[in-house]
């Protein structure tokens, strides 16, 4: 997968651009971006998905941040709300948290995006942001939403940014200073409780 460092240095033109990472923050990311990489290749090459698109909406929804729950209730590394987990196998809090299950029900989700919104790139990340009925209802163009337009904003930057680099696992791995593993499952978050604690996140 073509993975560019300095996305996670980007400055974007957006609203989101006020609550971008710090020094400290973009180097946390990193080292959670080179655990789940590995996952992210396997289960996009499964169902056919590029795992660019992918990489980008793990970043923008959690920083892959597995415990991560937003204000609005959505859980887990991909960010997914019960009703719409439930549609991907994704029934229990501990299985919206398992961060391999997240990957999985995601990479679905956008390959449904992808087939219904004939591959355009902004309206899947709309739809991933505020669901395929906003897009449809908005005549099949981005939602008039400032929350899914600086989303979908932000994710082209970010995707095209990915694009337009080389693979740089390497760089990744060194500079993060950590395996090129991936995650196993018996990391994913307990499943007795919610998680300790919240870590909010809002595009």
């Amino acid at each position: 997968m073509v993975l560019l460092f300095s996305l996670l240095l980007l400055a974007t033109s957006t609203a989101a651009n006020a609550r971008s990472y710090n020094t400290p923050q973009r180097s946390k990311v990193l080292r959670r971006a080179v655990l789940y990489d590995a996952a992210i290749k396997a289960t996009a090459a499964r169902y056919s998905v590029d795992p660019r698109l992918l990489w980008t909406i793990a970043y923008l929804e959690s920083g892959f941040q597995p415990e991560a729950v937003s204000r609005k209730g959505a859980r887990g590394l991909m960010q997914f709300i019960p009703s719409t987990g439930r549609k991907y196998g994704l029934v229990t809090i501990a299985q919206l948290h398992d961060p391999l299950r997240s990957i999985d029900a995601a990479t679905r989700f956008v390959r449904d995006l992808s087939r219904q919104f004939d591959g355009r790139i902004d309206l899947v990340l709309a739809g991933y942001n505020a669901g395929e009925r906003a897009v449809i209802n908005a005549n099949n163009e981005v939602p008039r939403y400032r929350e899914t337009r600086a989303y979908v904003a932000r994710g082209l930057s970010i995707f095209r940014r990915i694009c337009q680099g080389a693979p740089l696992d390497p760089i990744l791995t060194r500079r993060a200073g950590v395996a090129k593993k991936p995650i196993e499952r018996r990391q994913a978050v307990p499943s007795k409780a919610q998680p300790s604690r919240s870590i909010y996140f809002s595009p």
